[in-house]
Parts: structure tokens; sequence; C-alpha cells
């Protein structure tokens, strides 16, 4: 077990997703837990909830089974915003870092920002792609 690879505070640990996460797309920060448990389950949506259906309803507009999972996702975090503890719990679980769910729930009340920027940089870290950020806009581009 280890702990988390930044710190909940360090937001200037990754400049780049500290940028995309709060400045450039504020708005960015409530769709990140949705898009980070989508990330953690191979692009299929939380609580074993088929995004095919609603994927096919609107598949004449571009719709995939991603943008779906993530349609899901993000009503699921609408409706219950305390899921976002237990995705959490389920990035701790999967990279065996050490923590609890009362640490989990604190973290969450104290910042949820915060805990949402430490996740997308441990999952960016691991090599999971927090976001889709154009070339012009990556920090590693430059």
């Amino acid at each position: 077990m280890s702990g988390w690879s930044t710190g909940l505070l360090a937001l200037w640990d990754d400049f780049e997703t500290m940028l995309n996460g709060t400045v450039l797309c504020g708005a960015l920060l409530v769709f990140l837990p949705a898009k980070n448990s989508i990330d953690m389950n191979d692009g299929k949506p939380s609580c074993g909830i088929k995004a095919e259906w609603l994927a096919k309803m609107f598949r004449n507009c571009g719709c995939t089974d991603r943008d779906a999972a993530f349609t899901i996702n993000f009503t699921l975090f609408a409706m219950f915003p305390w899921i976002a503890i237990f995705w959490r719990k389920q990035i701790r679980d999967f990279y065996s870092i050490d923590g609890s769910l009362l640490g989990d729930f604190l973290a969450c009340c104290f910042c949820c920002p915060c805990t949402t920027l430490q996740e997308s940089r441990e999952l960016k870290k691991r090599g999971i792609n927090m976001m889709d950020v154009p070339p012009q806009l990556s920090m590693s581009s430059r």
C-alpha cells in the first residue's frame, strides 16, 4: 500500500491539470468526477448501468457509448453528489492507495475541487488520460 502521488492541496504539482481544471475550464471541475470514474471503468458508466441504449437513441447526433456513459455518470453525480466519495474509494482500491472511507468523506467535505484535482493528477500519473487536451493547450507540447 502507498499514498497518493500528490497531496490534497498540491494544486501546483501539475500545472496543466490545475489550469485545465480551474482557470481555463472552471465548469470542467464539475464534470471531472464523472469523467474520472469512466476512465477507471474502461469507458463504462458506474453502477453497472448500460449506456448502449442511450447511445442508440442519440446515434444520429454523433453520441458514442462513451458519451452516453459520461451522461449517465454526470446525472448520477448531479443527483447524488456523495457518489464522488465512492468513486474516490474506487481509485484508492484499484491502485492500493492508503486511506479510509471516512478520510475520503472528510476530504470531499473539506475541499471537493481539491479531491477532484488530486484524483485527476493520480490518474494522469498512472497513465490514464484525464481529458483530451488540444495540442496547443498541452504543456508537454512546449
